[in-house]
C-alpha cells in the first residue's frame, strides 16, 4: 500500500497522456511493475491479503483510475493463473519475472480440437491493458471440454483500434482478435475445473474463486476515484467562493457542509461493502458452493461502486463549472466513475436483480459467480 501510495503523483502526471493515448503509458506501467504490484497475488510475488490488493487499486486509482483498472487486471489474471499447469506458468515466469497478462471472461470463438492441443479463433472486447500484455487468458468453448480459458502469447493476436471514450480511456481497452492459434493443452484450463497445478493446488492462498476474487478486487478502483474526487474537494473548497453569492468561500456555506457529510458518508458506505465483500470470499474459499455468498459479493462491489459513483457527482455538483475543463483532475475522475459504473461485473441494476433472485430462493440464472 505504501508503494502504491508513493506513485500517486507520477501516475497523476502521466493521466492526462494516457487520456489521450487511448492507453497507459510505457512509464506507468513500469512504474507498477517495478513496485511489485502486478505481482501482488502472484505465486513469486507478495501473495497479498484481498484487503490489502483493494487498498492497493484504492490508491492507485487516486493517481489514475486507467491505471488502478489495469494494475487489477495484470494481478487478477497472474492469480487465476495459478490453477494452470506448471508447464503454462513455466512459460510465462521465463519470459518476465513480472509478466503481464490480461483476461477476457465472455466466451467468444470456437476452439478445434487439433492433435496436442487446440486451434483458436475469435474477436474479446474490453480486453484492458493489451497494448502492454505479454500473455491473454481468452475465454471460449470447445466441443470437448466446454467453456475454458485459453492462454495465448502476444504474437497470437491482433489489436483493433477501437477504444474511443469519454472514461477509463488509459486501459486500452480495444477488441483483440485470433486467428487459428495453436493452444496447446496444457496451456487450457476449463471453467470451473480443479488446479492443475502440482505446485499450489493444495496452498490455501489460492484457494479463492476467481469471480469473487476479481469482483472484490475491482472495488478499489472506484474507492480511490472517490476518495480522490473527496480530497479534491476539500482543498477547493477553502480556495473558492460560490458564484454570484455572498460567499467568498465555499466552506462557509452550508450547502457546502451537507455535500460534505454525503459525500464523506457514501465512501464510508462504499468501504463497508468492500470490506465485506473481502470477508465474503474467505467464507466462498470454504465453501465454494454457496451460491449465495458468491452472488453477494457481486452485489457488494455494484454497491460501492454506485456509492463512489454519487460521491464523485456531489462533488462535481459542488465544484463549479471550472471542474469542466478536461485539464481540471475532477473532469478525468467524473468521466472514470461512470464509465466504470457500467461494467457488466459492477452494473447496480444487474447485480440488483441478480442479488434479488437468490433472496428470493431462485436459481441467479448466471455461470460468472
Amino acid at each position: 500500500m505504501a508503494r502504491a501510495a508513493a506513485l500517486v503523483p507520477e501516475l497523476d502526471k502521466r493521466a492526462d497522456t494516457a487520456r489521450e493515448l487511448g492507453r497507459l503509458t510505457d512509464e506507468s506501467v513500469a512504474l507498477i511493475r517495478e513496485a511489485g504490484l502486478v505481482t501482488s497475488l502472484a505465486p513469486g510475488g507478495a501473495r497479498a491479503p484481498l484487503g490489502t490488493f483493494v487498498r492497493v487499486l484504492e490508491e492507485l486509482a487516486r493517481g489514475c483510475g486507467s491505471t488502478s483498472w489495469v494494475c487489477g487486471i495484470y494481478a487478477a489474471s497472474l492469480y487465476m493463473l495459478s490453477s494452470f499447469d506448471d508447464e503454462a506458468q513455466d512459460e510465462v515466469y521465463s519470459t518476465s519475472a513480472t509478466p503481464t497478462v490480461l483476461a477476457a471472461f465472455q466466451p467468444d470463438g470456437m476452439a478445434a480440437p487439433v492433435d496436442g492441443g487446440y486451434r483458436l479463433s475469435g474477436t474479446w472486447r474490453f480486453c484492458s491493458g493489451q497494448h502492454h500484455a505479454d500473455w491473454a487468458l481468452l475465454s471460449s468453448i470447445s466441443p470437448t471440454v466446454g467453456p475454458a480459458q485459453f492462454l495465448v502469447p502476444r504474437a497470437d493476436w491482433m489489436s483493433a483500434e477501437d477504444w474511443q471514450v469519454n472514461g477509463l480511456s488509459g486501459t486500452g481497452s480495444a477488441s483483440l482478435s485470433v486467428r487459428e492459434a495453436f493452444v496447446p493443452s496444457h496451456r487450457v484450463l476449463p471453467v470451473g475445473a480443479p488446479s492443475r497445478s502440482a505446485l499450489l493446488a493444495d496452498d490455501p492462498y489460492f484457494a479463492m474463486p476467481f469471480i469473487p476474487l476479481f469482483v472484490t478486487g475491482a472495488i478499489g478502483t472506484p474507492l480511490g476515484l472517490g476518495r480522490a474526487a473527496l480530497e479534491q474537494f476539500t482543498s477547493r473548497v477553502t480556495r473558492r467562493g460560490i458564484t454570484y453569492t455572498a460567499y467568498e468561500r465555499q466552506a462557509e456555506a452550508a450547502v457546502t457542509h451537507l455535500a460534505m457529510d454525503a459525500a464523506t458518508m457514501k465512501l464510508d458506505q462504499a468501504r463497508f461493502h468492500a470490506e465485506r465483500a473481502v470477508a465474503t470470499v474467505a467464507e466462498v474459499s470454504a465453501d465454494p458452493g454457496d451460491v449465495a455468498a458468491r452472488v453477494r459479493c457481486r452485489a457488494d462491489a455494484a454497491w460501492a461502486t454506485r456509492l463512489c459513483r454519487e460521491v464523485v457527482r456531489t462533488v462535481a455538483d459542488g465544484s463549479g463549472a471550472s471542474a469542466l475543463r478536461r485539464t481540471d483532475p475532477l473532469s478525468r475522475v467524473s468521466a472514470d466513475i461512470e464509465a466504470l459504473s457500467v461494467h457488466s461485473f459492477l452494473l447496480h441494476s444487474t447485480n440488483a436483480e441478480l442479488h434479488g433472485r437468490v433472496l428470493c430462493g431462485m436459481d441467479p440464472g448466471v455461470p460468472f459467480l
